[in-house]
C-alpha cells in the first residue's frame, strides 16, 4: 500500500513529463485511498485539485471543473482560501461560459495578487483587470 506523498510523487513525476491522464489515474488511486467523508480532509484538496490541473491541461475543461467545486467547499477551509483552486475554477468556468467565472478569479487575484496570472494566457487577467 502507498503513502499519500507516493501517490502525490509519482503523480508529479508523470505530471512534470506531460503524462496527465497517466497522473491523474495515479492521483485516482491516491484520493481512493482516503477515508470518508472527503470533503473533511484537507490533503484531498491537493489531489483534487491536482486532478483538475491536469484536466486543464489537457483542455478537458468540463472534467476538471467538479474536482475543483469540490476542492473549494472541502470544510477544512484549505480549498476555498487557496489562490490556484479559485484561479483554476476561474478558468474552467470561464471556458465552460459560467457566469461566476469572474468572481472566482477576482478571489484568486485578492489572494495571491496579479503573479498568479503569470504562467497563464493573459485573456483570464484580463476579465478582471477592470475591477482593480
Amino acid at each position: 500500500m502507498k503513502t499519500l506523498n507516493e501517490y502525490a510523487e509519482e503523480g508529479n513525476k508523470l505530471f512534470d513529463e506531460r503524462k496527465y491522464t497517466a497522473a491523474i489515474s495515479i492521483w485516482l488511486e491516491g484520493l481512493d485511498s482516503l477515508n470518508k467523508p472527503l470533503n473533511e480532509q484537507s490533503e484531498v484538496v491537493w489531489f483534487q485539485t491536482s486532478i483538475a490541473d491536469a484536466w486543464f491541461m489537457l483542455g478537458e475543461f468540463e472534467k476538471a471543473y467538479p474536482y475543483l467545486k469540490d476542492a473549494k467547499s472541502n470544510i477544512s477551509g484549505e480549498g476555498y482560501m487557496n489562490p490556484f483552486v479559485m484561479l483554476r475554477l476561474g478558468q474552467c468556468s470561464h471556458e465552460l461560459g459560467k457566469e461566476d467565472a469572474v468572481e472566482y478569479l477576482m478571489r484568486a487575484y485578492m489572494l495571491a495578487g496579479e503573479e498568479i496570472f503569470e504562467n497563464d494566457d493573459e485573456k483570464y487577467f484580463d476579465l478582471i483587470k477592470d475591477l482593480i
